[in-house]
């Protein structure tokens, strides 16, 4: 019988093989779960901008009020709250006092002219804390705010640079920078 013709792996082959996977693994595994840590923070993020930017949008488009809150938990209502994990509302905001006026379902045309109506709900993230130096953003017809705001994305078991701080300037303008953990 000719050795030379076997094809296959011998046993020290294959455990240096096991053992160079398992190093490199050892090595690539933290920095994976950091890269999807950090993707889900992206992504979070982009959720909510988009939201804010939508709703300064619909106030110019609508020439009315629009407001963007953060929502309460057991309810299609704004919290007043300045914990934005639960979730966000958008609605149109006719009276221009920042709080949403009746039940915010509008089933007609009309309904959108003459109430206060619910244009989108967000349910809240998972894994990271979302806290505001206000429980809403106003946005009027022009699509400036009422007062600025700054919104603070921070994941859980934060490493490095996994803190958001999405602000909103009184011109309505929206900016995402990194921030360092906090101590």
């Amino acid at each position: 019988m000719n050795m030379a013709n076997e094809n296959g792996f011998t046993l020290v082959e294959l455990l240096i093989t096991i053992v160079v996977l398992s190093i490199l693994l050892t090595i690539g595994a933290p920095s994976f779960m950091e890269m999807i840590k950090n993707n889900r923070l992206t992504a979070q993020t982009n959720s909510l901008v988009a939201a804010i930017q939508a709703t300064r949008n619909e106030a110019i488009k609508r020439g009315t009020g629009m407001v963007i809150c953060s929502k309460d938990p057991d309810d299609i209502d704004c919290s007043g709250d300045n914990d934005w994990t639960t979730g966000w509302i958008v609605f149109s905001d006719l009276d221009r006092e920042g709080d949403l006026d009746g039940d915010g379902i509008c089933t007609t045309a009309d309904d959108h002219n003459t109430k206060e109506c619910v244009l989108r709900t967000i349910d809240g993230i998972e894994n990271n804390s979302l806290t505001g130096n206000s429980s809403n953003i106003q946005f009027d017809p022009s699509g400036q705010t009422v007062a600025a705001a700054t919104i603070t994305l921070i994941a859980d078991d934060c490493y490095n640079q996994q803190v958001r701080i999405i602000t909103v300037t009184s011109q309505g303008h929206t900016s995402v920078a990194k921030d360092n953990c906090p101590p």
